[in-house]
């Protein structure tokens, strides 16, 4: 982890140029809001410096894909220049949660551990759906998808890495289909 980790934190990566205007077509790692709700990002160069870019427009593709005008990237030559670097915001920018919200990069990387004491696996990416997140969870028995609802997600603890949960019986099996 070095120093930027701390300041930074990558929201996607620029896969390619989208047209001959300067667009440019990104992947987002976890919550494609990140682009909607923020302009000021910075765009990682090749010499591994984050340079500061306005987002000017941002539109779905398609999935968790967007198409990105930055101020100042004009032709196709421009956009180029950015395939395959990261996309970052700075942590200060975000705007506070309330009490037991979390930025999904905050929670992504979680132990997820059942309240029997039963080790889940690890929280590797969340699914926006319309009534709730629903929780992707990574572990030996396979990917397992745990709805992120009071019921079920009974603590949430960043500091300790740890995220405790009380699936419902057949959860775990009905996943496995």
């Amino acid at each position: 982890m070095d120093a930027d980790d701390n300041i930074f934190f990558a929201i996607g990566r620029i896969v390619k140029t989208h047209g001959i205007r300067g667009e440019v077509q990104a992947y987002s790692y976890s919550d494609i809001n990140y682009f909607f709700d923020y302009k000021d990002v910075f765009v990682q160069d090749k010499y591994g410096d984050k340079v500061p870019h306005r987002l000017v427009t941002a539109r779905v593709k398609k999935g968790r894909s967007v198409i990105l005008t930055l101020e100042g990237v004009v032709d196709l030559t421009q956009a180029g220049s950015l395939v395959n670097t990261e996309i970052f915001l700075d942590r200060s920018k975000l705007s506070p949660l309330t009490e037991g919200e979390y930025y999904w990069h905050e929670i992504e990387g979680l132990s997820v551990v059942s309240v029997g004491g039963e080790r889940l696996g690890v929280l590797s990416g969340v699914l926006a759906t319309g009534a709730h997140d629903v929780y992707i969870v990574k572990g030996e028995k396979g990917e397992i998808l745990v709805p992120a609802v009071e019921q079920i997600v009974k603590t949430i603890d960043p500091e300790k890495g740890l995220m405790l949960v009380d699936l419902p019986l057949g959860l775990i099996e009905l996943n496995a289909l």
